[in-house]
């Protein structure tokens, strides 16, 4: 068995949901110190990014995961725009993963174009919702890259095509509960929905670097 295998199978798994479950029941521990919340909240995804990272291969997804959990600890802090930023570049070195296996195919492109039209009309409603000019234009380049990220799922050559897609739209619904709970209206269980997609989203991109070798 390869050292990116036994990465996969034996650790970073069972890592996750332990650091997950970590995050979700740290309020228990008693401890309400902002280094606590920062490491609970950055560690499920930053122990992808580092077992991915040794793993070998392609520095790019790592280099992204690295990049969410810097971005969670941002949110922690409340600092919006730094979190934003940071997930940004992070969904830009996703792209420049996923494109490494892109394959153009009529059907493809209909896809890409059909999910285009979606992100225009979500997107839209969500940036009608936005009163602070320098918040929207933020926005308005994250909806960008996060649909330019999914679009590069779509275009992917690989066995794990569709696990690659499920991600990527798990990925988009997580923020789209952040900014359906921001900006539009708040609902009940937000939290819970936000992170448990998020970390299924990251979960999924990182056990996939492992064992889609092609």
């Amino acid at each position: 068995m390869s050292w990116r295998n036994i990465l996969s199978s034996r650790v970073v798994i069972p890592l996750f949901l332990l650091s997950a479950a970590l995050y979700f029941g740290r309020g228990i521990f008693g401890c309400t110190e902002q280094w606590w919340m920062d490491f609970t909240k950055a560690l499920p995804v930053a122990l992808l990014g580092i077992t991915t990272w040794f793993a070998g291969g392609n520095k790019m997804l790592p280099i992204a995961l690295l990049l969410s959990a810097c971005g969670d600890i941002a949110g922690e802090h409340g600092a919006f725009l730094w979190q934003i930023g940071l997930f940004a570049i992070a969904h830009i070195a996703f792209i420049l993963y996923f494109s490494r296996k892109a394959k153009v195919s009529k059907q493809r492109l209909t896809m890409v174009a059909l999910w285009g039209l979606i992100m225009l009309l979500f997107g839209g409603f969500i940036l009608f919702h936005i009163d602070n000019t320098i918040i929207r234009i933020a926005c308005s380049i994250y909806i960008l890259i996060i649909g330019s990220m999914t679009a590069a799922t779509l275009l992917i050559e690989s066995k794990y095509r569709w696990c690659y897609i499920i991600g990527a739209l798990i990925f988009v619904f997580s923020d789209s509960c952040i900014a359906w709970n921001r900006f539009v209206e708040h609902f009940e269980g937000a939290g819970i929905a936000i992170m448990t997609t998020y970390f299924a989203a990251q979960l999924i991109f990182a056990t996939l670097y492992l064992n889609d070798k092609k």
